[in-house]
């Protein structure tokens, strides 16, 4: 019987883990809610990813500040060999302007593995809700300043022993890359 358990909670684990392949597509579902920038990113000379902001209720909480901080970590280490890439395939003189990406926690609100296990859906659901402001630097012109917010439901969480909570993180960051590389072209810009 304590295999058992064991291999039940190792199951359950397991199945909770961030799957790629559902982020990819929830990613996708949400770049195609939200508004597109009114230039296409390609337009640009260069580009400059900024660190993570925070909001005032944010940086009022250590904790927050905390996963704020693992947020933009994993926002840059993602978006960076992107913006590597589109520096690589322009050429000298390029159009002119700096893209200038500026992301910015509003609200969060992740609940840990160990209020999870503990506490369970009592400590209710997680969420984080950022901006990731889009500015040509040449014209301080913004030209997308898309609001994404995703969440993890308490009972999920209680579930996953937190697994759910923690891997919003990944959905965030996944959204942020997606919605960068939707919109390089002009097919996914709404005019010049």
């Amino acid at each position: 019987m304590k295999y058992l358990a064991v291999a039940m909670f190792a199951l359950m684990v397991v199945g909770c883990a961030s799957d790629p392949a559902r982020r990819a597509a929830v990613a996708e579902e949400e770049v195609g809610r939200l508004a597109p920038p009114t230039r296409a990113l390609s337009e640009f000379r260069d580009y400059e990813l900024k660190p993570i902001a925070m909001s005032s209720g944010v940086m009022a909480d250590e904790a927050k500040v905390d996963v704020s901080k693992d947020l933009g970590s994993r926002i840059t280490t993602r978006v960076t060999p992107l913006l590597d890439r589109w520096r690589a395939k322009k050429s000298e003189g390029a159009e002119a302007g700096v893209l200038i990406i500026e992301p910015k926690v509003q609200e969060l609100r992740v609940i840990s593995a160990a209020a999870r296990f503990f506490l369970g859906y009592m400590m209710g659901d997680s969420f984080v809700d950022i901006d990731v402001r889009l500015t040509d630097s040449a014209t301080g012109q913004v030209i997308a300043i898309p609001r994404i917010r995703r969440s993890a439901s308490a009972w999920g969480g209680t579930w996953s022993i937190g697994m759910t909570d923690q891997n919003l993180l990944d959905y965030i960051t996944d959204i942020v890359h997606r919605y960068l590389e939707v919109h390089y072209t002009a097919k996914g810009a709404t005019g010049n």
